[in-house]
């Protein structure tokens, strides 16, 4: 009897085997292959995140790359403009036809730099959900000069503070975080906020203002961060510094426009140079991008290896080989049967069987 029932619990195990597709249905029945299952099952989980984290990174990385290729275009063409306008042979009226085409682009810059990609602003940092616009036209109330200002960044007063220092006071710190790229008077370029101390109403920078008088100052955050791997994170969206870049880029077509409104060749002159360089910035801006773009490719085709690689491993541990499995039920069948016949020939004989 306890031989039939150990063939028969090898049947049922095996019978259910073949129905689940799986070698383990408890982990006492390989309690190491089990242990390794559940880790590699946590590693192919994570694998298959930091894909669709990767995935929604290039979406972001593409949609910011078409803005900044649409900016690059304008950029031609404002090139193209400031080049045949600056020559005191060009009348005043071909200078304010080139103008009326320059609005145009500004017009169209403003609108690139404002794009959203799945409900979110591309070019406003960490704030994409912002109830403004991050590129807004600014006209000074009395000398009625127009700029190109960022809505989204961070603006505040400097009290006065001695020269070659770090440590601002501010007459507000709310907004200001550490990382952020701060711009403005006696700024040096790149300097970015270390520390926010909202007690004392202080800011320390990376690195020391150069001016003593009260300074007006704007800082900006570099777009949110996105997981695709345990040791990498990348942020699809430009950085801070990319953003304020773009604004002096459209600055910079104000100036000419302004410049070929006013008929002086000196300011176009200068706007033409001022375009020259921010139109190499954008060129720059758009290689970094390329970058991010090949990186995350790069991490998606690892990330779905892996996956698939783990997937191969749990398959070894966890999964049954059906052929394997139907001919041992079948022996087992057959010694079970074979057993339950020898039981059989024992039941039948009797006391005459042994005289």
């Amino acid at each position: 009897m306890n031989r039939l029932n150990r063939l028969n619990r090898k049947q049922n195990a095996l019978n259910e085997q073949i129905a689940t597709g799986q070698r383990i249905t408890m982990a006492s029945e390989d309690p190491q292959a089990a242990s390794r299952v559940m880790r590699l099952r946590s590693e192919k989980m994570a694998a298959q995140q930091y894909a669709k984290n990767a995935d929604t990174a290039l979406g972001f990385a593409q949609a910011s790359y078409a803005v900044l290729d649409r900016l690059r275009m304008l950029s031609d063409r404002a090139g193209e403009l400031a080049v045949s306008s600056n020559s005191d042979t060009v009348s005043f009226e071909e200078r304010k036809a080139y103008a009326v085409e320059l609005n145009e682009l500004i017009k169209d810059a403003i609108a690139a730099g404002n794009t959203k990609f799945q409900g979110e602003y591309l070019l406003n940092g960490t704030d994409t959900d912002s109830a403004s616009d991050p590129f807004v036209l600014f006209t000074d109330p009395v000398t009625k000069v127009q700029t190109a200002v960022r809505a989204a960044a961070v603006v505040n007063l400097v009290a006065t503070n001695a020269s070659a220092t770090t440590t601002l006071t501010m007459t507000n710190t709310s907004g200001w975080l550490p990382g952020m790229l701060v711009s403005g008077t006696g700024i040096p370029a790149g300097t970015r906020i270390v520390s926010v101390d909202t007690n004392n109403q202080e800011v320390t920078l990376s690195t020391a203002v150069t001016v003593l008088a009260n300074a007006s100052l704007s800082a900006e955050s570099d777009g949110a961060a996105i997981q695709i791997s345990d040791t990498l994170e990348i942020s699809p969206r430009l950085g801070a510094a990319d953003n304020i870049a773009v604004k002096d880029f459209i600055n910079n077509m104000i100036a000419l426009r302004d410049g070929l409104t006013s008929n002086s060749t000196p300011n176009i002159t200068t706007a033409r140079a001022l375009l020259l360089a921010s139109g190499n910035g954008l060129i720059e801006i758009l290689a970094s991008n390329s970058s991010i773009q090949a990186r995350l490719e790069s991490v998606k085709a690892q990330s779905a290896s892996r996956f698939n690689d783990v997937e191969a491993l749990i398959s070894r541990d966890a999964d049954v080989d059906q052929a394997q499995a139907m001919v041992n039920l079948t022996r087992q069948q057959t010694a079970y049967q074979a057993a339950m016949q020898a039981g059989a020939q024992v039941l039948k004989m009797s006391l005459l069987d042994y005289i």
